[in-house]
């Protein structure tokens, strides 16, 4: 929820506020709120999570406008070893890499994180704040049909429509900023 939030909190338009609606409903649609109860250890985490993605897009709007896309997945790259680094280390375990091991790890980040967020400092380059928050919005969508498609689960109603809310504001969201409409005044 934090992604529609920092689109609107980013927004003067009044269609912004739709698109911000529509992907704050479907993510709402989507969430496994039934079962056992609200966890709420879980809930202060997927909170602080979103709470860290919003901080992410805020700040890797402003790497990628000053450092060029590579150098910014670098840095990025290189803060986010440094927390590990100690464990690894510590561990011992560094000793026993292989050049296999290094190769298929090399591989592993490259596409799951070199790839992906060079793409995103280059979408965080060309996008406004709250176009890119809105889009940040399919993940869920892309988790849940993944899992539709790869793994044979069955999505209800509600998650079909979640999935359309979410798919039709990351859209909106991005047509809006290809074709900006006049600015709301309070005139």
């Amino acid at each position: 929820m934090w992604g529609p939030g920092l689109a609107l909190a980013g927004s003067r338009r009044w269609l912004d506020g739709v698109w911000v609606l529509l992907a704050a409903a479907g993510i709402a649609l989507i969430a496994p709120w039934h079962g056992a109860g609200v966890d709420l250890l879980g809930l202060g985490f997927a909170l602080a999570a979103g709470g860290c993605w919003a901080v992410y897009i805020v700040l890797g709007k402003r790497t990628a406008a000053v450092l060029p896309g590579p150098v910014a997945v670098a840095v990025g790259m290189l803060f986010a070893t440094l927390p590990v680094l100690p464990f690894g280390v510590a561990s011992g375990s560094l000793l026993g890499l292989t050049p296999h091991l290094l190769l298929l790890g090399g591989l592993l980040a490259l596409f799951s994180s070199v790839l992906p967020f060079s793409l995103e400092m280059q979408a965080l380059r060309s996008l406004p704040t709250r176009t890119f928050s809105i889009l940040m919005s399919l993940e869920p969508v892309a988790a849940a049909l993944s899992g539709w498609l790869l793994l044979g689960e069955r999505l209800t109603v509600g998650q079909w429509l979640a999935v359309g809310f979410i798919v039709v504001a990351s859209a909106g969201a991005t047509l809006t900023a290809q074709h900006p409409q006049p600015v709301l005044t309070s005139e």
